[in-house]
């Protein structure tokens, strides 16, 4: 299975911790949130990523798969 784009939201601030392993993904600070947008491997890197974010004690607002872009390379 190919790569998927993710959207990922965050209540308040990651940690820079958590920042210096993401640095596949875009970040950008939405206040009160943190979305993080980027492909991830599969599905055990989106649950990994999910079990770091609360291992944190981070609130996890929501998990988005978005859909392939269209054109050459998208069905």
């Amino acid at each position: 299975m190919p790569e998927a784009t993710y959207q990922v939201r965050v209540s308040g601030v990651i940690p820079d911790e958590l920042l210096a392993e993401l640095h596949d993904l875009t970040v950008s600070v939405e206040p009160p949130e943190t979305v993080l947008h980027g492909s991830l491997p599969d599905q055990s890197a989106v649950v990994g990523l999910i079990s770091r974010i609360h291992g944190l004690g981070l609130r996890l607002i929501e998990v988005r798969r978005l859909p392939a872009p269209e054109g050459p390379g998208g069905f």
